[in-house]
C-alpha cells in the first residue's frame, strides 16, 4: 500500500534499457471506479502537452521507482481522449471536504493510499476532523460512496469505519480479494448448469447447432476485426481506408508509417501529432498571459499560429484541457 504523495516524484525507469526516463509529476484519477487510470509524467521533453502512462502500462511501483518496459509505454496525452476528460475533471481526492450522506460536512482529507499490485484502486483516504473532539483516520473505501472535485462523499456511519493504520487497509483489501474470488468462481459454475438447462429446453437455442471448432474460428475473426477496428481512427486513416476490407494489406501499410515515425526525435513527434490534433477545435476558456491579455478568447477556433503564441506563453497545457471539437 503506498500513498499518492509517496507515488508523485518516483523516477521513471524503462527495464528495456535500464534508463530513467522521467518522474512521476501527478496521477490522475477516474472518479466512477475510484482508481488510478494514469501517471503523468515529467520527461523534459518540451511538447505541446505532457506525457502520461496508462495504469494497465505500469510493471511495478517499488520503494525507488515506477517501472515500464519500454520508453513507449510514454503516450502523449492528446492522443488518449480519455486522459484529458479525467483531467479536466480534476478530481485530486486530497484536500477536499468530507460530507456524509445525510449532508454534514465533518472535516476534510488528507492524503489517501492506492493498492500498488496492478490494480492501483484507492483503499482509503485519511480524514482530518474538523472537531477536534472527533477521531482522525483512514477512511476506508467501502465507506466512501463518491469522489467529488470539491467533495468527498461518505456513508453516515463513516467514524465508526475508521481505520488506525495503513497496515488494518492491507488486510482488509486482501481479505477483500480472497472472498472476491469465491464470489467470482462460484457463480461461473452456475452459469454453466443454467445455460445447459435452457438450451435443453428451448429448441430454438440450439439451431443452428455450432461444433467447438466453429465456436474458437468464429471467436478468432470476431477478436482480429475488433483489433483492427481499434487502429482505424488514431493512425494512418488514409491509408487503412485505402485498403478497407482487405485484412492482408492493413499490416504491411503500417511499416512504412512506423519507419517514418523512427527518424523523428520524440520531441518532433509529440509536436507535429499535437498541432495536428488541435487545429480547427474550439477554444472553451479564454486565455490569458502573465501580464493579464488575452492569448485567444473563448470560442476562437484554434490555428497553428494561435498554438505559437500559446506555446510562446508557456500556456499550451490549459490549451489542451480546454476545447471542444
Amino acid at each position: 500500500m503506498k500513498t499518492a504523495q509517496q507515488i508523485i516524484g518516483l523516477p521513471v525507469v524503462s527495464i528495456f534499457d535500464g534508463n530513467e526516463i522521467g518522474k512521476v509529476k501527478n496521477v490522475i484519477i477516474n472518479a466512477s471506479k475510484g482508481t488510478i487510470d494514469f501517471f503523468v509524467i515529467d520527461s523534459g521533453i518540451r511538447s505541446l502537452a505532457g506525457g502520461v502512462i496508462p495504469a494497465d502500462r505500469v510493471l511495478g511501483i517499488g520503494e525507488y521507482a515506477l517501472t515500464i518496459q519500454q520508453p513507449d509505454d510514454i503516450s502523449d496525452i492528446v492522443k488518449i481522449p480519455a486522459a484529458i476528460e479525467l483531467m479536466q475533471k480534476n478530481i485530486t481526492v486530497r484536500g477536499t471536504r468530507v460530507l456524509t450522506k445525510k449532508g454534514s460536512l465533518l472535516g476534510e482529507t488528507g492524503d489517501f493510499f492506492v493498492n500498488e499490485q496492478n490494480t492501483y484502486n484507492i483503499t482509503g483516504v485519511e480524514f482530518v476532523p474538523a472537531n477536534t473532539s472527533m477521531q482522525s483516520g483512514i477512511i476506508p473505501r467501502s465507506s466512501i460512496i463518491t469522489f467529488g472535485k470539491d467533495l468527498l462523499v461518505v456513508q453516515d456511519d463513516f467514524i465508526d469505519q475508521l481505520i488506525e493504520s495503513p497496515n488494518a487497509i492491507a488486510d482488509e483489501s486482501s481479505e477483500e480479494k480472497k472472498n472476491f474470488s469465491l464470489d467470482i468462481q462460484t457463480p461461473a459454475l452456475d452459469e454453466k448448469i443454467v445455460y445447459s438447462e435452457v438450451i435443453s429446453q428451448d429448441p430454438v437455442q440450439v439451431m443452428p447447432e455450432e461444433t467447438e471448432t466453429e465456436k474458437e474460428e468464429a471467436f478468432s475473426i470476431n477478436s482480429l476485426n475488433s483489433d483492427i477496428g481499434l487502429q482505424i481512427p488514431f493512425e494512418n486513416s488514409e491509408e487503412v481506408k485505402a485498403d478497407e476490407g482487405d485484412l492482408g494489406l492493413e499490416i504491411p501499410a503500417e511499416v512504412p508509417a512506423a519507419e517514418e515515425e523512427q527518424s523523428l526525435s520524440a520531441a518532433e513527434l509529440f509536436e507535429q501529432r499535437q498541432r495536428q490534433y488541435l487545429v480547427g477545435k474550439k477554444v472553451t476558456k479564454a486565455i490569458y498571459n502573465s501580464t493579464g491579455g488575452v492569448i485567444i478568447n473563448s470560442g476562437e477556433v484554434i490555428t497553428e499560429q494561435s498554438i505559437n503564441e500559446v506555446k510562446a506563453n508557456g500556456k499550451l497545457i490549459e490549451l489542451v484541457m480546454n476545447y471542444e471539437e
